[in-house]
Formats: C-alpha cells, sequence, structure tokens
C-alpha cells in the first residue's frame, strides 16, 4: 500500500495500519513504515480478503486516509514445464529530484508460455523502501520522494516467478538534482577588528558559504548596511567572497561598520542566504594633539610663594585611549627651572623663588605629546610676566653674598657691596655674625667696610646677618659670609728642640731613621726600655720614622715649610725631606768610627717672602751597633808556669780578649778547645780565668788552644802551660791552716785571718795572693791580711769558702822564686733573717662525726733555712677552735679534743710556725676543717692544680686525677659544679 503527504518532516512522515475487522487483521500484518503487507497465517485457495488499511500523518493534529484492499488467495501450480520470460530486459531510468511519490517508474513485462499467472517483487537495491512494484502487474511506482543529495543511482533487482521457476531482472535508475538546496554561511555573523591606517585595497575578511546541489558555483555580493557610508568603503569580489578596502577609513567618523553580504548559486530559480558582518575600527594615532589656543599669557607677582598656580594650559586629541592621553611638558624657556608643569592637568606654578633682577619675563615652549606608538605632539608658547608688589619687602639681589679679604689691611678697606630691590629707599644694618664688632655698614649704600684689623690666626671667616628695611617696614635679611685671607705674618716654629733617633749601622742606604721616644720607666707594653740612658730617662725606640715637625700658623703656601741640615758632616750622611721632614741614610755608617751624630735643622715657609724659624732644631742620632767586628786577643800567645804541689780550682792564667762592637753586641765568652788533656784545666766562659780542675793528673806541660767567641766571629790563642815542681824554697806558713769566720749579710769590710811566713830573710820582699780568686775577699799584696770587699754574705747560698793563699818571694840570685801555700777556711756565720715556709700547701681536712677523740686530722709542716736554734720550729694554734683541735708543738700533728656534733659544718683553724731565733720569726697558715657523714663520698684531696699550654689539643687529659672513696662501696659519679661556665673542661663521669 502506498500513501503521500505533500507535508514535510514530521506532518510528512506517514504510518500504516490495517483496521481489525471480523478476524482479517489477524491473518495479516503490515510493515508500519513501508506499507508492505504480509501473510500471517496460512490462506484456502480462491478465498478473498476485504481489507481496510489507513494511513496517517505524524502532524498535530494528525491526519488520516484510508483505503480498501481486495486480497485473493490463489493457488500455485506445483510444476511448471517453462520459466517466465522477461520481455523488457534491463532497463535504465532517470528521475528527477521532484518527482513525486506514485509517479511511474517504469513497467516490468514478462510472459510464460505456460500462460501460468506471474508475480513480480523488488528483491534488492531498495533498502530504504523508496520504489513500489505491482505484485501482479509489474508497474514500478515512486514510494517517495528522492534525494539527489542522499543517493544519486540505484540498481534494483526484481523477481518475476511462476510459482515453480523464478527469474530476475535489473532496473538502473538516475537522480537528477533539481536546485533545491539554499547556499549557507559558515557563520551568520562575521567579526573583524582593523585598525583605521589600513591601506586601500587590502583585504578584510574572506567570506565563505556551501551548497549541497550539484552546481556549486556561488556569487556574493553587498545588499546593505546600517550606516549607507559603509557601502562606499567596502566592496565584495562576486567570486571570492573577499571583502576588500575600497576607501581609507577614519576611526573617528564611524567606529563600527555592519554590512549585510548576500550569496546565491545558479539555480532556476536561483536560491540565496545572507550573512551579518560587523567590522570594528580601531584607533590609530592619526590625530596629534590640538591646543584650544594660539598663545598662553600669564602673570605672576615676583613674591609668589612656591606652589603658586600661575596658567593652565589645554589640549584635546581627537584619538581614543592611550592614543589620547595627553603629557605636558616644558621644553624651552624655563631659565633656571624656576616653573613646573603638571604633566597630567597642563597647570604651570611655581617651583623656585622668583627673582625680577634674574628674569622679568618668560616666554615658554609647553608641548602637549599624546600616548600613541611613535607619540605625537604639538607646542604652545606661553608667556609669563614677573612683577613686583607695591607692599612686597626687601629683596636682595644675591642670595648668599660672599666675599675675601686679606688679613691686616687698614681700617676702612672696602670688603663688599650689598644691593636690594625694594620700591621705596632701604635702611642697611649688621644685626649678628660681627664678633668683635670687625666690620661696619653704610645704612644707605650697604657698603660694608672693616673697622678693624683683621687676623686671620685668630678668625679665618666671618657670617653676617645684614638686615634691609624699606620705608613700610618691611625687611629683609641674608647672611654675609666673609673669608679672611692669610698673609706669611708667622714665623715657623718646631713642635720641640731636641729629636732623638738611631739607625743601625747595617742600614743600607736610603733606611729611615727611627725616632727614640723619651719615657720614664718602662714602655707602654711594660719591657725596659733601652738604647741611650741619661737623667734617669730611658730613651725608648718605637720603631717609628724620625720626623722633624714644625707648625706654621699661616695657611696655604705660607703654611707649607722646607726642612734643612745646616752642618756639613751630618750632610754627607743624611737626608731630610724637604717637605715631610723624615730622614734617611744617604751613605754606608759605621757604629765604630762614628758612634753618634748631633746637627741642627733650620725650617723655612714657602711663603712671600719667605720666613725662616727663629730657633733651630737639635737632632740627635744614635748609630747602632751590628756585630760587625771580630774580637781579638791582647796576646796571640800566652806563656805561664804552673808549680806544684798545687791545688783544684787554682788561677793559672787569664786570657784577655777586645772586641770593637759595643758591649750589647761583643758579649765574649771563651772555652778551651784543644790539648786539654784529662779536663785538667777548666776556663770561666765569661772571665778568661783559666783554673786547675783535676789536680791528680796534671802532666808537665800543655799547649792549649783558647777561643774566644761572641757569638758570630771567633778567635783562637794559644796558651802555654809549663808545669814544674817547686824546690824545698824554705818558705813556710805559720800555721798548717788558718780558719775566720764573718756573719752573713754583713757589708761591712772586715779581716777575716792574717796570714805570714816564717824562713824569710832581712828585707826579703814576700807577695800574697788568693790562687782561687773570688770577689768576696782580697788580701794585702805584702801584709797577707784577708779582708771582705763589702760584697753580702748569705749562709744559706753558701756557708763555707776554702781560700788557697801563696806566698812568693823572687831573689836576685836564684833563677826560680821560693813559695809557699796554705789554705784558709771562713766560715759564714748564721743570723735569723729567714722565718720558716710550709711546705704542701693549702691544708684541707676531713674529719668525721664518728672519729674519737686524739684522733689525728692533718699534719702541718713548716720548714727554716736557717741553722741551729734559729732553724728549728714550733707551732702553736694561734686562732681557731680551741676547744676542739689542738697543734702538737714539735710534729705540727692536729689531733681531736673531743668529738664532734653534727656534719656538713666547715672549721677555719689559723696555725703559726715560729723558730728558735733570739727574736723568733714566724708564720702562719690556715687549715680547713671540714666534718663529714662516714657514708658520704670523700675526695682523696681537697685541692689539685695543674698548668696547661693555651693550645693544648681539645680533649686532652690533664695530669692530674680527681679521687674520691666510697665508705659504703658505692659507684661514685664526677660532674664539675662551679668554675667552669665557659665549658672549656670535662670531667669522666665514672673516673674522675
Amino acid at each position: 500500500v502506498l500513501a503521500t503527504d505533500q507535508d514535510i518532516g514530521e506532518n510528512g512522515r506517514v504510518t500504516y495500519s490495517i483496521k481489525p475487522g471480523r478476524g482479517k487483521a489477524k491473518k495479516f500484518r503490515i510493515d508500519p513504515d513501508t506499507g508492505v503487507i504480509y501473510a500471517a497465517r496460512t490462506f484456502e485457495v480462491d478465498t478473498e480478503y476485504d481489507l481496510l488499511v489507513r494511513a496517517e500523518d505524524h502532524g498535530v493534529p494528525k491526519r488520516s486516509q484510508q483505503a480498501r484492499v481486495v486480497v485473493a488467495v490463489v493457488g500455485v501450480p506445483l510444476e511448471s514445464e517453462n520459466a517466465p520470460v522477461v520481455k523488457t530486459g534491463d532497463q535504465h531510468v532517470e528521475l528527477t529530484e521532484s518527482d513525486v511519490p506514485g509517479f511511474l517508474v517504469t513497467l516490468i513485462q514478462a510472459s510464460d508460455v505456460d500462460g501460468e499467472q506471474l508475480w513480480y517483487d523488488i528483491v534488492g537495491g531498495d533498502e530504504r523502501n523508496e520504489f513500489y512494484i505491482g505484485r501482479d502487474n509489474g508497474n514500478v511506482l515512486l514510494a517517495k520522494y528522492l534525494d539527489w543529495e542522499r543517493q544519486r543511482e540505484y540498481n534494483i533487482t526484481i523477481s518475476i516467478s511462476d510459482g515453480v521457476h523464478t527469474v530476475y531482472t535489473q532496473l538502473y535508475i538516475s537522480v537528477i538534482d533539481i536546485n533545491d538546496h539554499r547556499p549557507e554561511f559558515t557563520e551568520s555573523v562575521y567579526r573583524v577588528d582593523i585598525s583605521e591606517n589600513i591601506e586601500e585595497g587590502m583585504e578584510v575578511l574572506q567570506l565563505h558559504a556551501t551548497d549541497e546541489d550539484e552546481d556549486k558555483k556561488l556569487f556574493y555580493s553587498l545588499h546593505a548596511a546600517r550606516d549607507p557610508v559603509s557601502l562606499k568603503l567596502f566592496r565584495v569580489d562576486s567570486v571570492t567572497g573577499s571583502i576588500v578596502m575600497a576607501h581609507r577609513l577614519d576611526r573617528e567618523t564611524l567606529a563600527e561598520h555592519v554590512l549585510i553580504v548576500i550569496v546565491k548559486d545558479q539555480g532556476t530559480p536561483a536560491k540565496r542566504n545572507y550573512a551579518t558582518v560587523i567590522i570594528t575600527v580601531h584607533d590609530h594615532n592619526d590625530h596629534a594633539p590640538e591646543f584650544t589656543t594660539k598663545i598662553v599669557q600669564g602673570k605672576v607677582y615676583e613674591t609668589a610663594a612656591v606652589g603658586t598656580q600661575v596658567v593652565q594650559v589645554y589640549a584635546i586629541d581627537r584619538d581614543i585611549g592611550d592614543n589620547a592621553q595627553i603629557t605636558y611638558t616644558i621644553v624651552s624657556g624655563n631659565i633656571g627651572n624656576v616653573f613646573g608643569i603638571d604633566p597630567n592637568m597642563g597647570v604651570i606654578s611655581v617651583v623656585k623663588q622668583l627673582d625680577i633682577s634674574t628674569l622679568s619675563e618668560y616666554m615658554l615652549q609647553v608641548k602637549a605629546t599624546d600616548g600613541g606608538k611613535p607619540a605625537l605632539s604639538s607646542q604652545i608658547p606661553v608667556h609669563i610676566m614677573i612683577s613686583m608688589a607695591d607692599n612686597a619687602p626687601p629683596r636682595f639681589i644675591s642670595d648668599d653674598p660672599a666675599a675675601e679679604i686679606y688679613e691686616n689691611l687698614p681700617i676702612g678697606t672696602f670688603v663688599i657691596h650689598l644691593e636690594a630691590r625694594s620700591t621705596s629707599s632701604l635702611l642697611f644694618q649688621i644685626i649678628g655674625g660681627n664678633v668683635g664688632d670687625m666690620f661696619f655698614v653704610n645704612p644707605s649704600t650697604g657698603v660694608i667696610t672693616t673697622k678693624d684689623l683683621l687676623d686671620y690666626e685668630h678668625t679665618k671667616f666671618y657670617n653676617l646677618t645684614v638686615r634691609a628695611t624699606n620705608m613700610a617696614s618691611a625687611s629683609a635679611t641674608c647672611s654675609v659670609i666673609i673669608n679672611v685671607l692669610d698673609k706669611n705674618d708667622n714665623v715657623p716654629y718646631f713642635e720641640q728642640q731636641v729629636y732623638r733617633g738611631e739607625v743601625s749601622e747595617a742600614a743600607p742606604i736610603g733606611s729611615l731613621v727611627l725616632t727614640l721616644s723619651e719615657t720614664l720607666g718602662q714602655n707602654a707594653n711594660g719591657s725596659a726600655g733601652s738604647a741611650i740612658t741619661g737623667n734617669h730617662n730611658h730613651l725608648v725606640n718605637a720603631s717609628l720614622p724620625l720626623v722633624i715637625r714644625a707648625k706654621d700658623d699661616d695657611s696655604g703656601l705660607n703654611a707649607l715649610l722646607h726642612y734643612d741640615i745646616l752642618d756639613m758632616l751630618p750632610r754627607r750622611y743624611f737626608h731630610i725631606d724637604s717637605s715631610t721632614g723624615a730622614i734617611k741614610t744617604i751613605m754606608f755608617l759605621d757604629h765604630e768610627k762614628i758612634p753618634f751624630f748631633s746637627f741642627h735643622v733650620k725650617v723655612t715657609d714657602l711663603g712671600k717672602p719667605r720666613l725662616t724659624s727663629e730657633l733651630t732644631a737639635e737632632v740627635r742620632i744614635n748609630i747602632t751597633d751590628v756585630n760587625d767586628c771580630a774580637p781579638s786577643f791582647t796576646q796571640n800567645e800566652y806563656n805561664v808556669t804552673l808549680l806544684l804541689p798545687t791545688y783544684a780550682n787554682v788561677a793559672v792564667l787569664q786570657v784577655n780578649a777586645t772586641d770593637e762592637d759595643s758591649s750589647e753586641n761583643s758579649t765574649l765568652r771563651y772555652d778551651i778547645i784543644e790539648g786539654n788533656r784529662d779536663g785538667v784545666f777548666a776556663i770561666d766562659a765569661t772571665t778568661g780565668i783559666i783554673t786547675t780542675r783535676d789536680v791528680e793528673s796534671i802532666g808537665t806541660s800543655y799547649r792549649l788552644s783558647v777561643r774566644v767567641s761572641d757569638g758570630k766571629f771567633a778567635k783562637v790563642a794559644q796558651v802555654n802551660v809549663n808545669v814544674e815542681t817547686s824546690e824545698n824554697s824554705g818558705l813556710i806558713f805559720q800555721r798548717p791552716t788558718y780558719e775566720g769566720s764573718i756573719m752573713e749579710n754583713s757589708t761591712k769590710i772586715s779581716t777575716v785571718a792574717v796570714v805570714n811566713v816564717l824562713g824569710s830573710t832581712l828585707n826579703e820582699h814576700i807577695e800574697f795572693s788568693i790562687l782561687n780568686p773570688t770577689d768576696m775577699f782580697q788580701i794585702g799584696l805584702t801584709s797577707g791580711a784577708i779582708q771582705t770587699t763589702g760584697r753580702k754574705f748569705d749562709r744559706e747560698v753558701r756557708d763555707n769558702y776554702e781560700l788557697i793563699v801563696e806566698a812568693r818571694s823572687q831573689q836576685p840570685d836564684r833563677e826560680k822564686p821560693r813559695v809557699a801555700h796554705v789554705i784558709v777556711n771562713v766560715t759564714i756565720l748564721d743570723i735569723n733573717d729567714n722565718c720558716p715556709m710550709f711546705v704542701n700547701l693549702p691544708y684541707y681536712a676531713v674529719v668525721s662525726v664518728d672519729d674519737p677523740r686524739g684522733s689525728v686530722i692533718t699534719k702541718v709542716h713548716a720548714l727554716d733555712l736557717d741553722s741551729f736554734e734559729n732553724g728549728e720550729v714550733r707551732y702553736e694554734m694561734k686562732r681557731g677552735h680551741g676547744e676542739l683541735f689542738k697543734v702538737d708543738r714539735k710534729t705540727g700533728e692536729v689531733t681531736l679534743k673531743q668529738t664532734l656534733e653534727g656534719h656538713n659544718r666547715d672549721y677555719e683553724l689559723l696555725i703559726s710556725a715560729y723558730d728558735g731565733g733570739i727574736t723568733p720569726c714566724s708564720t702562719d697558715v690556715t687549715v680547713h676543717v671540714k666534718v663529714i657523714d662516714k657514708s658520704m663520698p670523700v675526695f682523696s684531696k681537697q685541692f689539685y692544680s695543674d698548668t696547661v699550654a693555651e693550645n693544648i689539643e681539645l680533649h686532652s687529659p690533664l695530669s692530674v686525677a680527681i679521687q674520691a672513696e666510697s665508705p659504703l662501696g658505692r659507684k661514685l659519679i664526677y660532674s664539675i659544679v662551679k668554675g667552669n661556665e665557659m665549658e672549656e673542661f670535662a670531667v669522666d663521669f665514672n673516673t674522675g
């Protein structure tokens, strides 16, 4: 069944149904979309069914139509000899999109020799059921509108059957397109932004449209515009759709263009469509700022305050945005920069105090610049007149007048002329700064002159305050700086009259002389000074260059100084810097030739005229010695005879050497370097005295090589010692030994003993000498009286001296001298000059509350260096708790007199040690006693001490180990509780 509906969309979509009635509908079913009726059950031959089919669209409201369908059931032959034959063969048909449903497409013709009924059916190529064929007649009808855009060619397969045999034929259908689609723009609204300075002929926008029809050639055109002006400014290429600039744009005239464009196809009739094009024109900086007037004039009083507004300039810019943002600047004519302009508002104001005397009118050039890139600008002249108000106060022409004048000029000398402007006459007065009333100002003219002689050295400048008052009593003040210029009217003078310095004789040429400063006692660092000593003052080398200093109270060239050495000889060795006064060497020095220089220096200034100091400065330079000379013996070879028997420490000979160096650089030391077999002789390294050492091993002769050295250089001399046995000369001392004594600490020269000899002849000349000399004793050459030398003896250092005295007589008739020897023993007697000294300090004692009476808690011990009764020590409790403790007089043991109560108490006992002298000497010591409970740990010592180096490595153990005991055998833990604030030390918790 085929039904058509001229509507479109849902209004034209048809749905089929069989109207139910008397059971017929149950035997058939119909496709609701295609209208094809199918058998639902088996049928009987030669029966006929009458169906009512309804076609209904989907519009609102729905519309429907009914058709009567008669279905006849015929029999199908069981066999057939001949198959149907298609008469028309494969057919080709053309249809258009506009052919309506029901249109006869073609007729399929077939025949059967057997004359049987033939049945036609579409079996392929019509998937969307767009075609219909009569089942019994072969008429092919159009069932739906065709769409060329959907399918252009069809290949339909049609079957023809006689009930037994089936044959097929092909129907080819070509669809012809008709103009049924409008062209479509890709966008309904086109938007584009362009600058107003775009060139003519440049493309603004490319339009694009599509058409679903076969012929897609489209044409574009400009249809209308919101503003007719836009139609003249743009044109559209009809073929490409390109919108092109026809004329230059001006944003200021029209900022937005709205165009209506049209596209149409070539169909008949032609179909068209429309789109909107919105073109926004952006500003281009094509307008410079424009001032509203040609020139601006203003007027301002000279007394106008800073910030006063004078005039305002104004400009406009027809651009927009930054291109119209105007900035104002003054580009010229602003002499002294007295005016400023607000860059945004264009207001010109005063920024500095105006001065009509400097300039009475200004012609400014003001520029207005927009914010475009590049910026555009224009300028306008601004004429500003400066005027003076009638009631304005006076105005000094110079804000900071200054003048210079030499000192000592006559009274009344012109200094400066002050000028001020006013509408009436002025009265000038000095109201401040005129120290000493040195200046005068003419009240009418403002001329300042001197009233007294100026002195540069007294006052170098003056700061005067001058007031000017007009007839209206208005006034103004200004400061006048007057600088006094120096004249060379002061002679230079030295800071001190004597300069002391030193320089080493080894200093190279060009070395600076170092200064010696006078100090009393010691240097600032506490070390003793050394150089030249005199008048109880020590001259200390401060290691600073010696600089001769002078002063001049003048200034400039008048105060520049020139130094000269006056003495001829020092000028050969030294040069003084003419400007600084520093002295340096210009020749090699020799301490041994000239150890000291003294010369005079004069100083002259460089003024005009040049002035010289009235006094000269004395310069004393000490040439310090260096060890550059070798020592030399007074003799190259010494000969001496040693008579036996002899004794140990007997002086054999004294060698002497000298050194040209100074004493501090020529400390000579002597030693025997060769020939001293068995070490028989010894030499005093300082005095050069050769003495016997081992008298038992003396041989017959010795040739000693004795060396003297100053630490750098050395010389050697030969000493020949001839050993002889003395003959029995007949001389003998009166006693085999002599004894003598002397009190220690005595400096009185006293006779210890007098030795004499027997066996001398009449008028025989006998001389006495001490063979083992000492500076403590001397002997009369002929008297034999042994006396002290006045030096103090100390028994505690040495309590006995054994002197070997020789008596010698050399008679002309004897080849060998007559000699005799004797020993004199001198005992040093003690006096009580030492007090007892306590040892093993300090004394700490620990006592338990359980210790019984009589327990020894500690022991004090003192020593006395004196002898006998003077050195015997006894002890006494001087102060303390005598009711609890006592000290043994002889042993120093401190014991308990009774048991103690309480623990953790401290006692201090003051114990004295006395010696046994007639006038006893005593020393006190404090004994600290601590009472403890026995259950408490006890240190083995109460005081520990140690010394460590300042750069000792970290974690280095000290030599002390803290030890304590716990009476109950408990584990002890050690810790530092005080004195370790900087945490330099740590104690081992377990070992101490």
